[in-house]
């Protein structure tokens, strides 16, 4: 596999990490009534929505930021 290609998945799932583990740290601390809101959920289909979202947005901020953070060679 490329070197970069290596590169920038190691930076998205690093980022995609990132975004859920604190993203599950606001909802185990209920911040803002998170916590409460997602449990009424009866499918769980919210959860599984707002961890891919963050995970989605994370990974690519992480990623971008990892690109951008290179220089020139």
């Amino acid at each position: 596999m490329p070197k970069l290609v290596k590169f920038m998945i190691y930076h998205a799932a690093n980022g995609m990490a990132i975004g859920c583990a604190l993203l599950l740290a606001a909802i185990w601390f209920n911040l803002l009534g998170l916590g409460d809101l997602l449990a009424t959920d009866q499918t769980g289909l919210a959860t599984a929505i707002l961890f891919f979202q963050t995970a989605l947005t994370t990974g690519a901020v992480n990623m971008g930021i990892a690109v951008m953070g290179l220089g020139e060679e």
